[in-house]
C-alpha cells in the first residue's frame, strides 16, 4: 500500500484530518504581543496553543481540542489563543515561557503558567489538561 493511500484512508476511518486547513474548528484568537499583554492582566484562564499548520500533531490536538468543547460545555468558558510557531516560536516570550518546542499547550492565568501539555496528542491527557484549566 502506497504511503499517500494509507494517511488518507487512515485519516477516513479515524475521523482525524491529516492535512492542514481541514479540522474541526474551536475558537481561537490568533496570539498578538498586544493581546498578551490583556490576557496577562485579566482574571480569564488561557490556553496557549503553541502549533504549526503543517504539524500533524498539532493538527491532532487542535481536533481533540474541538471534540472537548462539543463534549463538555464547561470548557467554553476558557479562552484559546493559537501561537504560530513559525512566527514566534524563536520570540522571547517563548523563551521566557520555556516553549522548547511546537505542540505545547499551556495553561496561563494572570500571566502565570498552572500547567502544561507537550507534544501528547491523546483525548485523555487534553480533557486533563482542560480539567485543570477550569480548576485555575
Amino acid at each position: 500500500m502506497h504511503r499517500r493511500s494509507f494517511l488518507t484512508n487512515a485519516a477516513a476511518i479515524s475521523g482525524i484530518s491529516f492535512f492542514p486547513g481541514v479540522s474541526r474548528a474551536y475558537p481561537a484568537d490568533p496570539f498578538t504581543p498586544a493581546l498578551w499583554r490583556e490576557m496577562r492582566n485579566s482574571d480569564q484562564t488561557v490556553i496557549m496553543n503553541y502549533r504549526a499548520s503543517w504539524s500533524l500533531t498539532c493538527q491532532i490536538k487542535a481536533d481533540l481540542i474541538a471534540e472537548a468543547l462539543a463534549d463538555t460545555p464547561a470548557y467554553q468558558q476558557l479562552t484559546f489563543v493559537d501561537v504560530d510557531w513559525d512566527t514566534f516560536g524563536q520570540s522571547q516570550l517563548t523563551q521566557r515561557l520555556k516553549v522548547q518546542r511546537r505542540s505545547t499547550l499551556l495553561v496561563m492565568k494572570r500571566g502565570k503558567e498552572v500547567a502544561r501539555l507537550v507534544n501528547e496528542p491523546y483525548p485523555r491527557r487534553v480533557r486533563a489538561l482542560l480539567d485543570s484549566a477550569l480548576a485555575a
